[in-house]
Order: structure tokens, then C-alpha cells, then sequence
């Protein structure tokens, strides 16, 4: 690697650092030149350096340029992941985790179920309690005691604001993604997903399924890294022989329509209500699933006046109703008034 141009030394400027190279190994029969911002250092030490691409050009040979050249940086080489814990890649690391983990899990078991008096309200009251009470220390040994208990000017509480947004932004992208029913087989597995999910409801409280989807990621973790090559090898193996065997069966449309409907009814005879509105969102599905595109067109063609003409009924009736309200809060003279 030849270096075109190079700035002074790193430590001690004030501004980012702009360096030029040239590089042979990636273009055999041409030069690589590429340009890099490198971060300043702080007075404390060297900082972590930065690398941010700005321009490159490849004067012949483009094709031999790899592409995620420049797609890692120094930051991501080295960044810890949800699976490196998991699966024990830093045993100390996990082992911390996993003791946090378990500690959240007995003291959250405790105060839901343990041996106390202390209730979600009064747990709420006593906090606020202890807020008013360091605030009211404050004002007596402080004289900008204000400014220290005030958090609508908190940088704490603006930076949580805007944490939360994103959140709110990334669960709407999320549901976007997810449930807006673009893919019917995607949604056909989530809604299976959630079903199953119901079914452990009914078992298990929220809190005990949150510890056991902790406690179980780290058991998969670990067993899948010892076991991973021969528990997908045996999974593929027993989803090939179902699709085989269900292949070798050669049954009709009209015979998969009509098992699906003898499988709803035994359920829908022996469970209830919210039973029966998940067989029927999963038979809708279903039955989505196998629809060809032209039969689905054929189906929107047909329903959206009926939609057209539910929504024109709905607005009418929200007028009216939307009337009714002002009559009866108003009173004559203002209803008057208003149809004047």
C-alpha cells in the first residue's frame, strides 16, 4: 500500500485528519485510490479511529474491487452481537448476562407473586413520594434547586424522548413489515405464531413465558452450537418426507377445501368463541394461500363496491351521529344556529 498524501500526525489537531492511499492488491492490472476521513484524538488518549469513505475510484479492473470493501469499518468488526452471547462466545460476558438475567427473573417473580403488601399503585405512590421528597431537600440546602428538579429541560428526558420515538417509528416500520398482510404466508406463520402464543397464555403468565424465552435462548444457544449441523440436517430431513408424503397424496383443490372445512368444524363444535375466530382467520389464510393471483383480482373486483358502499353508509352514519351529539350538547339554539 503506497500512501499519496498523508497530513501530520494524528494526536494533537484539532480537525479530522484526511488520508489518501493507493492500493494494488485489489486491482491487478490497475491502481485503487480511495480518500478516508480519520477522527481526531482526545486529550485523554488516542480515540478510536473512524473510517469513513468519501470517494473512490478504481481506474481499471472494477469487477476485481470486492463488495464489501468498504462496508466494514472498525467499529464493526469488532461489535458484539446478540448470538455471541448466546451462544458463549465471551464466556465471561454470558455468564454476566445470564446471572442478571436470572437475578431480573427472581426479583420480578417476587414482586408479582411474593409474600408482600406492596401493590402497583402504591409501589407508583411511594415513588413519586420519594421524588417529592429529594426535591423538597433541595430546596432547603440549594439555592438553584429549580434547575436541578425541573424535567422538562432535562437532557435525560430529551434524549429519552427521542429514544422513544424511535422506538414508535421502529414498532410502526415493524408492523409495516409484519402484519399489513403483504405476504399470505407470512401471515399465515405469524398468525399460527400468535395462536400458539394464546395457547401458552392460557398455561403460563407473561412474565414466566419472558423468563423462559431467556433461560430457553441461552440453552439454544449453546446446544445449537455444539448440535447445529446435525439438528438442521435432521429438521430438512422430516420437512422433505412431509412435503413428499403430502405430494404423493395428489389431492384436488377440492379435496384440500373440503378437509380444511371438516377440521374447522371439529374445532368449532368443541371450543369456543376466540377459538373459533382464530380457526377462522387461519382458514382465511389458508385458503389465501392457495388463491391464484387472477382469482384474487376477481374477488377485489367484486367486493370493492359493496366496500365503497359500506364506507359512503359509515360516513352518513357518522354525520348523523356527530349531529346528534351537538343537538343534545348545545342545546336548540346552537343546533339552530349551526343549520343556519
Amino acid at each position: 500500500m503506497d500512501f499519496i498524501d498523508t497530513p501530520e500526525p494524528i494526536i494533537g489537531r484539532p480537525k479530522a485528519n484526511a488520508v489518501t492511499f493507493k492500493d494494488h492488491k485489489f486491482a491487478p492490472s490497475g491502481d485503487a485510490t480511495a480518500t478516508f476521513t480519520v477522527g481526531q484524538a482526545s486529550k485523554s488518549g488516542a480515540a478510536p479511529i473512524r473510517w469513513q469513505q468519501e470517494s473512490f475510484c478504481l481506474l481499471s479492473n472494477p469487477a476485481a474491487m470486492p463488495s464489501n470493501l468498504f462496508k466494514q469499518d472498525m467499529h464493526g468488526e469488532d461489535a458484539l452481537h446478540v448470538r455471541d452471547v448466546l451462544q458463549w462466545k465471551t464466556p465471561a460476558l454470558s455468564a454476566l448476562v445470564l446471572l442478571g438475567g436470572g437475578f431480573c427473573a427472581l426479583a420480578g417473580e417476587f414482586i408479582l407473586r411474593g409474600d408482600h403488601t406492596v401493590t402497583p399503585l402504591k409501589a407508583m405512590s411511594y415513588l413519586v413520594l420519594g421524588d417529592l421528597a429529594v426535591n423538597t431537600l433541595r430546596s432547603m440546602v440549594s439555592a438553584q434547586w429549580q434547575d436541578k428538579a425541573a424535567w422538562s429541560t432535562s437532557s435525560a428526558i430529551a434524549a429519552m424522548a427521542e429514544g422513544a420515538k424511535q422506538v414508535v417509528f421502529k414498532v410502526a416500520r415493524g408492523h409495516d413489515d409484519l402484519l399489513a398482510a403483504k405476504d399470505p404466508v407470512l401471515t399465515l406463520r405469524l398468525a399460527g405464531g400468535l395462536c400458539l402464543l394464546a395457547l401458552l397464555s392460557n398455561i403460563f403468565s407473561m412474565w414466566r413465558l419472558i423468563c423462559l424465552a431467556f433461560f430457553g435462548a441461552f440453552a439454544w444457544g449453546v446446544t445449537w452450537d455444539m448440535y447445529g449441523v446435525q439438528i438442521s440436517s435432521h429438521v430438512h430431513k422430516a420437512i422433505d418426507a412431509l412435503q413428499e408424503r403430502w405430494q404423493a397424496l395428489k389431492l384436488s383443490r377440492r379435496s384440500k377445501a373440503a378437509a380444511l372445512a371438516a377440521a374447522s368444524l371439529c374445532i368449532w363444535t368443541s371450543t369456543g368463541w376466540t377459538m373459533r375466530l382464530q380457526v377462522l382467520l387461519l382458514g382465511a389464510l389458508t385458503v389465501r394461500c392457495n388463491l391464484k393471483p387472477a382469482e384474487v383480482d376477481a374477488i377485489i373486483t367484486r367486493a370493492e363496491p359493496y366496500m365503497h358502499s359500506a364506507k359512503k353508509r359509515a360516513r352518513r352514519l357518522s354525520v348523523v351521529a356527530s349531529d346528534y351529539v351537538r343537538r343534545h350538547s348545545f342545546g336548540p339554539a346552537q343546533a339552530k344556529a349551526h343549520e343556519t
